[in-house]
């Protein structure tokens, strides 16, 4: 049993009242030498990196900085870019830290077994709670830098990838932003951060990451776009977004874990995307953390006035709790699509080895 699952349990039964939070406004962020450190190597001088103009906040964000590396892309040698795309599949998935299957995934993904038969050529995942080793994760980060309890490396360990070889070894296109290290500098096990990750048979382009105001932990969500043109000759261009929301606040202001916090950071997310490049059609997935009030929640409501173009989302529960409790739906796929395209998605019962279920989508583009 993770130890988020305790809390999970623990708010089946405490239901104080709650209010909803002001988000502060985005700003670029600034150059100093945490920037440089952990901010650096963003795939393109034309990227961009977001964060919020609150003291508080930048000071937790570069404690939490401090111990990861920085954001790492890859671009095969070899990548087919298509020629003529009229829909393409995304994937939604919290991968748990190494335990996800997704080598699995992807041969059923590719094959045609998740889509009644048809292969899967051109897709986009977007994946929370990735993890990457090596020695771009700092061995030794200074004393004043902050970390999260490991996660992963049990019995699953011998079979964990990280992300970085993942892309390589699958011939993927990608651009990966951790947002905190993952376990202590001090606990004898290989240095690793985690956070959100886009992988794609498309290239992609327009980077950026948006580092949310901090409830807890540092989150930071990443966005780039793909482009291709129609098989009529229409050219098209569609942005995608990982996001991963905090799951629980400070012990000291419990009750905001149960709303305001997910509410801040999605208000804070939408905010940022707004400040982008525009683009026709854009896709928000990830793992929204909205265990407290389901699909009534805030975090939930500021996305769907943005994203509109899903009428109604597929039911089910995302995240399983262990014993006898019952589910939780925690992950969705948001769309905001221009006239003559369409998309849907659905909750794949196979988790593959990790706590989450991926959600499986489609958008079809104004062919």
């Amino acid at each position: 049993m993770r130890p988020d699952d305790l809390l999970y349990i623990l708010a089946l039964v405490l239901t104080p009242l709650v209010t909803e939070p002001f988000a502060a406004v985005p700003v670029a962020s600034p150059g100093s030498a945490i920037d440089a450190r952990c901010r650096a190597a963003m795939p393109s001088p034309g990227s961009a990196w977001i964060r919020f103009d609150d003291l508080a906040d930048r000071t937790q964000l570069d404690s939490w900085c401090l111990a990861v590396g920085p954001p790492a892309h890859h671009v095969p040698n070899e990548s087919d870019i298509p020629t003529t795309v009229d829909s393409l599949a995304v994937v939604v998935w919290n991968t748990n830290v190494g335990a996800a299957q997704i080598r699995r995934f992807l041969r059923e993904l590719r094959s045609g077994e998740l889509s009644r038969g048809e292969p899967i050529q051109h897709f986009v995942l977007l994946l929370q709670e990735v993890h990457r080793t090596g020695p771009d994760v700092p061995l030794a980060p200074p004393a004043e830098a902050s970390w999260a309890g490991r996660i992963g490396g049990g019995s699953e360990e011998s079979s964990r990838i990280d992300v970085v070889e993942l892309a390589r070894s699958e011939g993927l296109h990608l651009f990966y932003v951790p947002s905190m290290r993952n376990g202590s500098p001090r606990d004898g096990k290989a240095p690793e951060d985690r956070g959100n990750a886009i992988l794609s048979t498309f290239p992609l382009d327009d980077h950026a990451a948006i580092e949310l105001p901090v409830e807890r932990q540092r989150r930071v969500a990443v966005a780039a776009t793909v482009e291709g043109r129609s098989s009529s000759g229409i050219p098209w261009k569609l942005r995608f977004v990982s996001a991963h929301l905090e799951n629980r606040a400070r012990w000291t202001r419990f009750h905001r874990a149960l709303g305001p916090a997910q509410s801040n950071q999605a208000r804070a997310l939408v905010a940022s995307l707004e400040r982008l490049s525009p683009v026709p059609a854009s896709a928000v997935g990830g793992d929204f953390n909205t265990w407290f009030r389901g699909g009534a929640s805030g975090a939930l409501d500021a996305l769907r006035i943005r994203y509109p173009s899903i009428a109604v989302h597929p039911e089910g529960d995302t995240r399983q709790l262990p014993l006898f409790l019952p589910g939780l739906r925690l992950d969705h796929l948001f769309l905001r699509l221009p006239r003559g395209w369409s998309g849907r998605y659905e909750i794949l019962a196979d988790r593959y080895g990790s706590d989450h279920q991926p959600l499986m989508g489609w958008v079809r583009t104004g062919a």
